[in-house]
């Protein structure tokens, strides 16, 4: 494959992502949240494990939109479903722990294809097919552990007693801003319910800020082991060096997950990350290709800032929005925005990936477009919310 169709085989995950991602959020709502995730997860199980057949560039791009259209879904979706289950001060620190899962989830596949590089030619398969069907094959099954153990909704839940399902529920209730009906009902959303999620400005500040982050965590999620590899470390050893950044991230994700929560503050948390994101980028576009150690210690850096700012941006999104449905629509909305950057940023990098400076440069504009972007809507969280 060339260069050119590798990075749009990664864009086009993204512009598929885009696209269904409202669409996959009525879907959502008339089946029921564990209902539509469990059949994502059985969808992108499914789909991935066909992704270790493909024998040319055509058929991986068919896949990989195939792919990007079942999981268009699932990351909002398990964000709604903690926004349905905890209250605002105590969203924050639960979704540091779900992303703190994804990006451990990252680390371990840097190690795993670490071990799938001594199973070529096993079974007569290639090792990146071990890969992708030994990393895929178990979301099937784990789908429909979800749909057989996974509730809705507090009060149906079979391990509260009854006294503990109407408290849990009243409170969330309360703290959420709906009624019981709104709670309960799996129904597709009006227009009017539509609309008035596209009528508030916030929302398009808060998706130029998720574009800006996602299309730089998504950079780092792909291309971090070959960051690696062109600093002049061998694939293998790419591969590994790739764990450490990850690590860090997990770390810094959880404590900056915990203060935040504690404080119950976004704003100056989710700027602290960014600023020190954008210290790492700074070192990257500055610093001398040779220079392998201090460019490594500058990625860690940069991970480090990135992968913390997200979950801090969900969590000021969902405490800002009031109403299950328009918290709904509104996550699926910025969701999908961020894939913009998603679909751009593999297509502005050459092959020298760390002598490319429009790609660095790229990078730089964005951080600063969406750090930028959170002065007004900090100062507008005094407003009547919907």
């Amino acid at each position: 494959m060339s260069d050119y169709e590798v990075h749009w085989a990664v864009s086009i995950f993204f512009l598929a992502y885009l696209i269904f991602e409202i669409p996959s959020n009525v879907l959502m709502r008339y089946l029921g949240l564990t209902s539509y995730l469990s059949l994502s997860m059985i969808s992108c199980g499914s789909i991935a494990v066909g992704m270790a057949f493909v024998t040319n560039a055509r058929e991986l791009m068919i896949v990989r939109a195939l792919l990007g259209m079942a999981q268009s879904g699932y990351f909002p979706g398990i964000i709604i479903y903690i926004s349905w289950w905890y209250c605002k001060k105590q969203r924050t620190m639960r979704l540091a722990i779900v992303f703190t899962a994804a990006i451990t989830a990252n680390a371990l596949n840097g190690l795993l294809a670490y071990c799938f590089t001594f199973m070529k030619h096993v079974g007569g398969l290639k090792d990146w097919q071990w890969m992708f069907l030994l990393e895929s094959a178990p979301i099937i099954p784990l789908g429909i552990v979800t749909w057989l153990f996974l509730d809705n909704i507090p009060n149906t839940v079979r391990w509260l007693k009854p006294s503990d399902q109407q408290t849990l529920t009243n409170c969330l209730l309360q703290d959420a801003g709906v009624s019981m009906n709104e709670l309960t009902q799996n129904r597709i959303p009006s227009c009017q319910q539509i609309f008035c999620v596209f009528n508030d400005w916030r929302i398009y500040m808060y998706a130029v800020i998720a574009m800006g982050n996602y299309a730089i965590t998504k950079y780092l999620t792909a291309y971090l082991p070959s960051l690696v590899h062109l600093m002049g470390y061998r694939p293998a050893e790419a591969h590994l060096l790739a764990i450490p950044p990850y690590t860090i991230a997990c770390i810094s994700c959880l404590l900056v997950g915990y203060s935040s929560s504690r404080r119950n503050e976004h704003v100056y948390h989710l700027v602290s990350c960014l600023l020190v994101a954008l210290v790492g980028f700074v070192l990257w576009i500055t610093l001398p290709v040779n220079a392998k150690v201090v460019m490594y210690i500058s990625t860690c850096i940069a991970c480090c800032g990135m992968f913390s700012a997200f979950p801090l941006l969900l969590s000021w999104l969902t405490n800002t929005i009031n109403g299950r449905t328009e918290t709904a629509m509104a996550i699926s909305f910025i969701m999908g925005i961020g894939q913009i950057g998603g679909i751009v940023l593999p297509l502005v990098y050459d092959d020298d990936i760390p002598n490319n400076r429009r790609g660095k440069r790229c990078r730089i504009i964005l951080k600063l477009a969406f750090r930028n972007s959170k002065i007004p809507i900090e100062e507008s969280e005094d407003l009547p919310k919907y």
